[in-house]
């Protein structure tokens, strides 16, 4: 697996750093031809980034795209269970109040609804026992 989709999914899982794993999958992304799989990917780590600063607007939208890009490549991708992710990422939005989908309200305020932490489930061995042993130091240098 490409280490850029490595530090994805560490960022992704281990420190729930959005943005900085969009910002490497998005390497991945441009040098390969622009597969419409990562750009759902990307945009499922956007979407849980803007949410969690309280753009629910802009989540739920990216959400939506995200959704449909992803959908179709299922329900796995590299060891990534697609499916799984839709399901989980779905339900997050099914905890946050429908009224709030064209808003913007505070981190606190989306913080306060306890919503459930999304992982990026991995269905074979040897990817997840990579990832329980990728660290911060392993990550490629970006351009």
């Amino acid at each position: 697996m490409d280490p850029r989709m490595m530090t994805y999914l560490y960022c992704f899982n281990v420190t729930r750093d959005y943005f900085e794993c969009h910002e490497y999958l998005e390497s991945l992304w441009l040098d390969s031809g622009r597969p419409v799989v990562l750009k759902g990917l990307i945009q499922a780590a956007v979407c849980l980034y803007h949410l969690e600063n309280g753009n629910v607007r802009g989540g739920w939208r990216m959400w939506q795209r995200a959704r449909e890009y992803l959908a179709p490549y299922g329900p796995v991708y590299e060891a990534i269970d697609l499916h799984q992710l839709i399901r989980d990422i779905d339900a997050v939005f099914h905890r946050v109040p429908a009224a709030w989908r064209p808003l913007m309200v505070s981190p606190k305020q989306v913080e306060a609804l306890g919503l459930p932490i999304v992982r990026v489930h991995l269905t074979d061995p040897a990817v997840s026992e990579a990832l329980a042993h990728w660290s911060p130091e392993q990550f490629p240098p970006l351009d």
